[in-house]
């Protein structure tokens, strides 16, 4: 208990406290796939049903990650909760297990409670007191005004993991801090231009906790499912052509215009979990495919999950992933149509496939990879991309897809 309960103590206790419940009851020993010894470091063990690193892949080229070290720093993390996908939960607790200390501030419960000038002050009160060796900021989750003063005294981070324009708020904020980390690479050298000090590419990847394979639900069995928001064109033309030919459940909001009826609305981590365990094939399309490496996170969440995604090619996906191996992905519509016939009709490749994705997934992009990236950049000045090479795909794969493309020609 604290020796004196200042205002700004009590306040603290109350706008973090939800968050560290939260987060202690979606992760609790009863729903790990494995138990968390942070002494021991950052093994990973494998999804349950899979052998580590031999599904496919070759050991010597896709080594599975290992930390190069411990870190005892002291983190400030400025986000909110983000309750349908927990991402910045998953970048904390990969923090966590590399040894770090967070806190975790919710800018939006101060400004809601107290006013943004009555919450500033109590901010850089509460970060004083806990006195961070760097602040990490999620998105557009601070002021610019409480930015700014934290930038004048402790080292800054700004992680983004979505498409942006260098005259929006949020470029603003990666304008002041002393690294921008991003989760595409095609916006690097524009941000560059625009003023972004040391904008940095870093892949995103997944928590060994929370996406893990779980038994079927008769509830979200189809051929083919797709998670997401029906709000580009390409986007809804891509799933309204499927919905004709296949079995689709969607899952979802802003489908109201469009031929479409989503099965629900909203999907949290758990129904995700299920949606990726009981509908054959996962579709994944983006919206900006001429950016380089940029895709949701829900491409790594749903091969973490042990899906087997079928995606719209994005510049540079080769870069990441091995098509036919790891994942699969489309150019047009017509090919999506024709990829999932076909896997839809070869039921053994196509479980070959999401296993090898999660393994690859869990074992190669585990979310401590991209945490500890952006330790030694900021601590270290470490500036190599932390990529691998995917490797050639699975011969077999493509064999048998161009068999059968082929046969029905």
């Amino acid at each position: 208990m604290p020796s004196l309960w200042t205002p700004d103590v009590i306040v603290e206790s109350i706008c973090s406290s939800g968050f560290a419940l939260v987060a202690r009851r979606r992760a609790s020993p009863a729903h790990h796939c494995v138990p968390v010894d942070i002494r021991s470091g950052v093994a990973y063990r494998a999804p349950h049903g899979s052998a580590s690193s031999g599904l496919g892949m070759n050991s010597d080229r896709l080594k599975p990650y290992k930390p190069k070290g411990r870190y005892s720093y002291r983190i400030a993390f400025f986000t909110k909760r983000k309750k349908r996908t927990l991402y910045s939960v998953y970048v904390i607790r990969a923090l966590q297990r590399l040894g770090c200390t967070v806190k975790h501030v919710n800018v939006y419960n101060y400004n809601r409670w107290f006013g943004t000038r009555l919450a500033d002050w109590i901010i850089r009160r509460r970060v004083e007191r806990f006195g961070p060796d760097a602040v990490f900021v999620f998105s557009s989750d601070i002021i610019n005004q409480t930015l700014e003063h934290l930038a004048t005294r402790y080292r800054t981070a700004h992680l983004l993991d979505e498409v942006f324009t260098v005259d929006s708020p949020v470029a603003e904020k990666m304008k002041l801090v002393d690294v921008s980390f991003q989760t595409q690479r095609g916006h690097l050298e524009e941000s560059r231009k625009a003023g972004v000090k040391n904008p940095m590419y870093v892949p995103s990847g997944v928590d060994q906790d929370f996406h893990r394979s779980v038994p079927s639900d008769n509830a979200f069995e189809s051929d083919v499912a797709f998670i997401g928001k029906g709000y580009f064109k390409t986007r809804v033309d891509l799933i309204e052509a499927v919905d004709q030919k296949f079995s689709l459940k969607v899952y979802g909001q802003r489908w109201e215009k469009t031929a479409i009826a989503p099965a629900r609305n909203e999907i949290g981590v758990a129904d995700f979990r299920r949606v990726c365990s009981s509908a054959r094939i996962i579709l994944g399309i983006d919206k900006a495919t001429e950016l380089e490496l940029y895709f949701s996170n829900r491409t790594w969440f749903v091969l973490g999950c042990g899906g087997f995604l079928l995606t719209r090619y994005v510049n540079g996906l080769e870069q990441l992933f091995a098509n036919h191996e790891q994942l699969v992905w489309f150019k047009d519509i017509e090919e999506c149509c024709e990829l999932i016939r076909f896997y839809l009709t070869h039921e053994d490749l196509r479980k070959k496939i999401a296993k090898t994705g999660q393994t690859f997934a869990h074992e190669v992009y585990p979310n401590e990879r991209m945490a500890e990236f952006m330790l030694r950049s900021l601590f270290e000045g470490e500036t190599l991309e932390p990529l691998t090479d995917p490797g050639p795909g699975f011969e077999s794969g493509e064999a048998a897809y161009g068999s059968f493309m082929n046969s029905v020609a």
